[in-house]
């Protein structure tokens, strides 16, 4: 499909729009089929994240007009493949995600993005997706206070039984 400038342009501005609203990740593809890229959609479909092949010209306008600068000059280089999640709270889980697709097809590399505008590398991709989720996080949480407060009951009733057997005597 030939694209008009007038139609880059506008795809360049709603893409910025998508930029500065949502988090995003950057890729490079080299020998990506169809079929990977279809399946790579339906594993992003469940996190509330869409992933879409977007020519250079349009990304480094959207960033532009979004005002966003990468820290890698390399981002806009090669074809370039983009990365939107709809909820914030699911970039672990994205970027499990992505590392997982980039194990099982070797020509896709992450180039980082951005998480509330700030410049991701893709040493920090891996390193998120190394880590839990946020519910899985708060239940972690919630798992380790109720442990500790019910060591602390212990503690007391044993107190309270160690006293009172002292009142006896």
């Amino acid at each position: 499909m030939k694209l008009t400038k007038t139609d880059k342009q506008n795809l360049a501005k709603e893409l910025a729009k998508e930029f500065a609203a949502k988090d995003t990740f950057f890729a490079s593809f080299n020998g990506m089929k169809y079929k990977d890229s279809n399946t790579l959609r339906e594993s992003l479909r469940p996190v509330k994240s869409r992933f879409k092949v977007m020519r250079n010209t349009i990304v480094s306008h959207a960033l532009e007009n979004a005002s966003l600068k990468a820290a890698d000059a390399a981002l806009i280089k090669g074809p370039t493949a983009v990365v939107t999640l709809e909820d914030s709270n699911e970039i672990t889980r994205v970027a499990k995600e992505l590392m997982a697709f980039a194990k099982t097809n070797p020509g896709v590399k992450w180039k980082g993005g951005f998480y509330e505008k700030k410049w991701l590398s893709p040493e920090d991709m891996l390193r998120l997706s190394k880590i839990g989720s946020k519910p899985e996080l708060y239940t972690q949480l919630a798992s380790m206070l109720y442990s500790s407060i019910a060591q602390i009951r212990y503690v007391l009733d044993a107190l309270k039984e160690q006293k009172e057997k002292a009142e006896v005597k």
